[in-house]
């Protein structure tokens, strides 16, 4: 720019000493007149020109005349122009989305991975963080991290829902047949080989604490709910025996009063002479004892504080809780004699019914019935915390165990090496092989980007702009447009000269006419 501004002066200076020698030497020479006219007309126009392009930039000779040092005077709204053209027209959202679809991303990637260099920085990159995550995996900030992820990634979901929807196109599936095929022959196996003893301890063991549990809350029913009313049948059925029995207990009764004489002469007198005066009536005395004896047991029946009646039921109670565990034994040694008696002609019903052909099909029906049932589904509500924190726990387990099962495919370089070619080709071809969805991908996200992030170019180069101090900033516009500012001035003089030319020779044509 200082060629061309050293230029402009030269072309001005030339004008204004052109002018003056024409005027100092001024003659009726016919050149002499010209070159003063042109001159002079150059002088109009360079200095002119000046002015104005010095008036952009500052006071010009100093002076602060209105109208000058534009710039200066101008500067937000000009930093403001600049910014809001940049980003709204020069690089605005309607611009920068065309050029983002115009770009290959695969392209771009595919380029890079035939370049050895950026293969090996990628993969020296992934293996240096790799590693530094596997440290990571042995910290309690990792577990709590992880547990954090997959319990808000499982608490989210409704399995009921998932397994419900899910479940009849998988058992539709290959998968599921093949998944069939292979347990069943493991189940056979397993059935098959192991002892029959072995099977019928497993079964008491997974059934014995059940049975405990059952038959805890039964007695208990029996006691809580039951006794009573076994005692008030047991009322019933003694007013039924002593109605039906009546004679047979007054036999008994007059005998047992007859013994009662027998045992001394005294005895036998004075109850002889008893019945002798009518004093004591044999056959009323029975027929009363036999009605105490009834009301006595009505009372029992109907007075649950009657003294016997509580003493019958604590009787009755402690033989119970007494015998629990004796009853406990003999269930449990009786389910043992079943299971061990017909265990073989299990196993054969077990093996025969997983040969069968439509065994899988049964299976499959059966467990969708038991998916769409209200059972599965009161039993997952009111087991649904339980049974994710399961699942978050199992799938936790699962993440660690994988990591350190294959720490060594990443701790040992070679075979770090090995894995990272087979992952980088399965990458490669799958890039080829979703090409289109791939690009269409990255351009909707970084159009998305793009966009949420657009007001930063007009906000970051009026950040420019404002930290520029003001020489700088007139530097950085001269820089850029002062050539052609400089070659304003110049062609200011060369116009004027030429216009001062014209003037001259329009001069002398109307002085001859």
């Amino acid at each position: 720019m200082n060629d061309k501004k050293k230029l402009a002066n030269i072309f001005l200076l030339s004008s204004i000493a052109v002018f003056l020698i024409c005027h100092i030497f001024a003659t009726q020479n016919l050149v002499i007149y010209i070159l003063q006219k042109v001159s002079e007309a150059a002088v109009v126009g360079g200095f002119a020109d000046w002015f104005a392009v010095s008036a952009l930039f500052r006071h010009p000779l100093g002076l602060k005349i209105p109208h000058t040092n534009i710039i200066e005077n101008n500067r937000q709204k000009l930093i403001d122009s600049i910014s809001k053209t940049v980003s709204d027209t020069w690089l605005s959202k309607t611009y920068l989305t065309v050029q983002i679809n115009n770009i290959n991303p695969t392209d771009i990637i595919l380029n890079l991975s035939k370049k050895q260099r950026h293969i090996n920085s990628l993969k020296n990159f992934i293996r240096k963080y790799i590693l530094k995550i596997l440290a990571f995996t042995y910290t309690k900030q990792f577990d709590s991290v992880l547990q954090k992820y997959v319990d808000t990634y499982i608490y989210k979901l409704n399995l009921y829902d998932f397994f419900q929807k899910n479940a009849k196109n998988f058992f539709e599936s290959n998968l599921y047949q093949e998944l069939y095929n292979s347990i069943s022959t493991k189940i056979k196996h397993y059935i098959t080989n192991i002892n029959n003893k072995t099977i019928c301890e497993l079964i008491i063991k997974e059934i014995d604490t059940n049975v405990e549990t059952k038959l805890s809350q039964t007695l208990k029913n029996i006691v809580d709910k039951k006794l009573d009313s076994i005692i008030e049948n047991l009322c019933d059925f003694l007013e039924l025996l002593i109605e039906y029995n009546a004679d047979t207990i007054s036999n008994y009764i007059e005998n047992f009063i007859e013994s009662y004489k027998n045992k001394t002469i005294s005895k036998d007198i004075i109850i002889t002479l008893l019945e002798g005066f009518n004093i004591i009536d044999k056959k009323a005395l029975l027929q009363d004892l036999i009605e105490q004896l009834k009301s006595l047991i009505l009372e029992i029946k109907q007075n649950k504080t009657n003294k016997i009646r509580l003493s019958i039921k604590n009787y009755a109670t402690n033989q119970i809780y007494e015998n629990q565990t004796k009853i406990h034994s003999y269930i449990i040694e009786f389910l043992y004699s079943i299971l061990n008696q017909n265990i073989d002609k299990f196993k054969n019903y077990i093996v025969k019914y997983l040969d069968n052909e439509n065994a899988s099909r049964k299976i499959a029906k059966w467990i969708n019935w038991f998916i769409d049932s209200d059972i599965l589904s009161e039993f997952y509500k009111q087991n649904e915390f339980n049974i994710k924190m399961l699942i978050s726990i199992k799938i936790q387990k699962s993440i660690k165990n994988a990591i350190i099962q294959n720490k060594s495919l990443i701790t040992n370089k070679i075979n770090f090496d090995k894995n990272f070619n087979y992952i980088y080709n399965y990458l490669i071809n799958q890039l080829l092989q979703h090409k289109n969805e791939f690009n269409n991908f990255v351009k909707k996200k970084l159009i998305y980007i793009m966009k949420q992030n657009h007001y930063l170019i007009g906000k970051t180069v009026k950040q420019y702009l404002n930290n520029l101090q003001h020489e700088q900033l007139i530097n950085q516009i001269e820089s850029k447009v002062g050539n052609d500012l400089q070659y304003i001035r110049i062609n200011g003089s060369i116009v004027g000269s030429i216009i001062g030319f014209v003037i001259a020779i329009a001069s002398l044509i109307i002085k001859k006419i």
